[in-house]
């Protein structure tokens, strides 16, 4: 049992000297070696906390800390200050430019405020008045983003021809990686061993891996200027048949062109090759066409798929014509045609050749 006990001791030292050292390289590395790049950046400066947090927690091992509810509550107060850096982490994706010093403070004031209460009166009103503000910063930041995760995801297919590494599905995933930290930090603040913190260390580096692995893949793409009125000199164009001069030549002029190849093309790649401008275009597809720019330029790409796979001198393999037709996912060539022909790929092509 003796033996049992100083084993998981020493992991439960070994993970926290691991993850320590994960957060402090990864937070100096994304915070100051990573250019411009401000949502990398912010999480830089959100693992320089985490790992800060941790190296803190070394207090802990000296037993007069340790036994001391006011030090060691103290501590627990300040581990509470990077849950709103993780939401200004989640909110600078969603909207670029939005993490800055002011809102760092406006954030962090009311934390810092409570623990600053207690640590000047030692009153355990403080630690339980951070931990209610905590939860519900936490409920109000969650409901938020959810709603706007949708938005933002509809904003890409609006404006993109891909989603792959831009859509922020993903931000769902990360909330549900913070709630399950906080319910191991409070689980491990309650039933104090060490193998709650071999749990707790291990599986918070773990999730910020995930983290990490998604944030490092995303493509960011900063805010668009929202243009939606049109230019003071340039009129509005006339309706032909209920569609409008560029509605009319748009179908047209992208056949020609083949702009579908392009498979990172967007909407302001496209005002630009047609001369006019991204409000119109945006207009032209959401209201005359009522159809998405993502849904409009894959249907020409899935009519190029389709005309390869039923070409019997093509030999090409299916990942070879997701590329050739304009595609730059395979599992988003596969799920698209099977949803607009009721087939995959394949089956589609062994169906021509029978």
């Amino acid at each position: 049992m003796v033996l049992n006990t100083l084993f998981i001791e020493s992991l439960s030292n070994f993970a926290h000297g691991l993850s320590s050292a994960f957060f402090i390289y990864f937070g100096i590395n994304l915070a100051f070696f990573r250019g411009t790049n401000r949502p990398l950046q912010v999480l830089g400066y959100l693992f320089c906390l985490w790992g800060v947090q941790n190296v803190k927690d070394l207090l802990l091992y000296v037993d007069s800390v340790s036994e001391s509810y006011y030090y060691s509550t103290l501590l627990l107060s300040f581990d509470m200050w990077a849950v709103p850096f993780c939401a200004l982490f989640l909110l600078e994706i969603l909207y670029p430019g939005f993490f800055s010093l002011k809102r760092v403070v406006q954030f962090e004031l009311p934390l810092v405020l409570l623990t600053a209460g207690f640590a000047t009166t030692g009153a355990s009103a403080f630690y339980v008045g951070s931990v209610i503000y905590m939860a519900l910063f936490c409920l109000v930041v969650v409901l938020f983003i959810v709603s706007k995760v949708r938005n933002y995801n509809r904003f890409m297919r609006e404006n993109y021809s891909y989603t792959e590494r831009v859509n922020v599905r993903w931000l769902i995933n990360s909330m549900i990686i913070l709630a399950l930290c906080l319910l191991l930090w409070l689980y491990t603040c309650t039933h104090i061993s060490h193998l709650g913190d071999l749990v707790y260390y291990t599986t918070s580096t773990l999730l910020w891996s995930v983290v990490l692995y998604y944030s490092l893949r995303q493509e960011w793409i900063p805010a668009l200027s929202e243009n939606d009125a049109a230019p003071e000199d340039e009129p509005v164009e006339p309706l032909r048949n209920g569609m409008s001069l560029i509605g009319q030549r748009l179908e047209e002029y992208i056949r020609e062109k083949e702009l579908f190849l392009n498979a990172k093309l967007s909407l302001n790649d496209l005002a630009t090759e047609m001369g006019t401008n991204r409000s119109y275009l945006s207009n032209c597809l959401n209201n005359e066409l009522g159809v998405t720019f993502y849904d409009f330029i894959n249907s020409f790409r899935l009519e190029r798929a389709k005309s390869l796979l039923g070409d019997a001198a093509f030999g090409g393999s299916i990942e070879e014509t997701a590329l050739l037709s304009g595609f730059n996912s395979v599992s988003t060539f596969r799920r698209s045609f099977q949803k607009k022909y009721g087939c995959t790929p394949s089956q589609y092509r062994r169906q021509r050749g029978d």
